[in-house]
């Protein structure tokens, strides 16, 4: 790395970390002064209640970190500007690119930053929020992640379960029927169950204390009890996908699971697809926000550093608009989860690269 390269990069990394502080502090204490009102609905305590917000403040602050990689950018070249150093250079024979390229390294580094700290410590801190807020604020002591009530699953192109309740995270399905149906589509057989319980050492799922009925002609109905009963059913408790799907819970890994399953059970996974797509667009978001909001701080050379501020946030909060449209479109099926994860990067793509063509950068 060229010394000017090292020099720029230098001046980026403390404003960084000024400025992401700054957002962690604001987060942390606007999410405890929102919650406050728990410790009187609740009856809970002010250490619960910092506990909450401190977990939940890293999901926050991913959704912040274009904005201040973005901002960071603006203050270092608005202070190369008005230092000089930036006609120093541009006399020295750098051009506008090559003052960019040191920035734009320590942008995709805090990119890859993020996306790492997305996958693999949101989702655990995001449930742990979440288990902090329902079990000790709320005091739902038996509140459990991967709970659903009545759930209908098709287990193949003959089956299809229904449970009263799903308690996933325990291997557990109460008050539940498969049905068996023929070439036809009528219901040939039909086995019911109190329990349906996961067996670790079997690695299938296990009926309890049910029956089951044989469907015969002219209506006849034999049925039979057992106690104990092995199925074929494989699926591990931890690939059944029930309960909130909230993205901050789930790493990709965790949706690729949910989207199989669900695919797999004849559900729509509009949601998860959305979300994965979401995900890994997101590092990518980062990098295009910044270069589209860099040539703002050259267009407007000696300008106030109030407006290079109020000129990251509009570009942030326009982004966030998009984004939060296209996800909820994307969602609820209005359009392909693929458009709705990737389009918000794609456009703001084409208009940082018209920017950098009307600029001549």
């Amino acid at each position: 790395m060229k010394i000017i390269d090292r020099y720029i990069a230098k001046k980026f990394w403390g404003p960084f970390i000024f400025i992401i502080s700054i957002f962690a502090v604001l987060i942390f204490l606007g999410d405890s002064l929102e919650k406050m009102r728990w410790i009187n609905t609740y009856g809970t305590t002010l250490a619960l209640v910092l506990k909450y917000s401190f977990l939940t403040m890293p999901s926050w602050l991913i959704q912040v970190l274009p904005v201040a990689c973005l901002l960071s950018a603006l203050f270092v070249i608005s202070d190369m500007i008005s230092g000089g150093e930036w006609t120093a250079c541009l006399a020295g024979g750098f051009s506008v690119r090559q003052i960019f390229k040191p920035l734009i390294l320590c942008i995709f580094i805090i990119a890859a930053a993020g996306f790492c700290v997305q996958e693999f410590f949101v989702p655990d801190m995001s449930k742990k929020a979440e288990l902090t807020r329902q079990r000790k604020i709320r005091g739902e002591k038996d509140w459990y992640f991967n709970v659903q009530n009545d759930v209908t699953l098709r287990l193949d192109g003959k089956r299809v379960l229904f449970a009263k309740t799903v308690k996933a995270d325990e291997g557990l399905m109460e008050g539940m029927f498969i049905d068996v149906y023929n070439d036809n589509w009528a219901i040939s057989s039909q086995i019911s169950a109190r329990r349906f319980v996961w067996d670790e050492g079997k690695g299938v799922w296990v009926f309890e204390d049910g029956f089951i009925r044989h469907f015969g002609k002219n209506a006849s109905i034999e049925e039979e009890s057992f106690e104990v009963m092995d199925s074929d059913f494989s699926v591990p408790p931890d690939q059944i996908a029930v309960g909130s799907a909230k993205a901050s819970y789930l790493s990709i890994s965790d949706l690729l699971r949910r989207i199989k399953f669900l695919k797999a059970s004849g559900l729509t996974s509009y949601q998860e697809e959305t979300f994965l797509n979401a995900k890994l667009a997101a590092p990518f978001a980062t990098v295009i926000m910044c270069l589209l909001g860099m040539p703002f701080a050259i267009a407007l050379k000696r300008s106030s550093k109030l407006l290079n501020i109020v000129a990251a946030i509009a570009i942030g909060f326009t982004f966030w608009w998009i984004v939060s449209m296209l996800t909820s479109a994307g969602q609820s099926g209005m359009i392909n989860p693929i458009v709705a994860g990737w389009l918000p990067v794609g456009l703001f793509a084409i208009v940082a690269y018209v920017e950098f063509k009307i600029l001549r950068i």
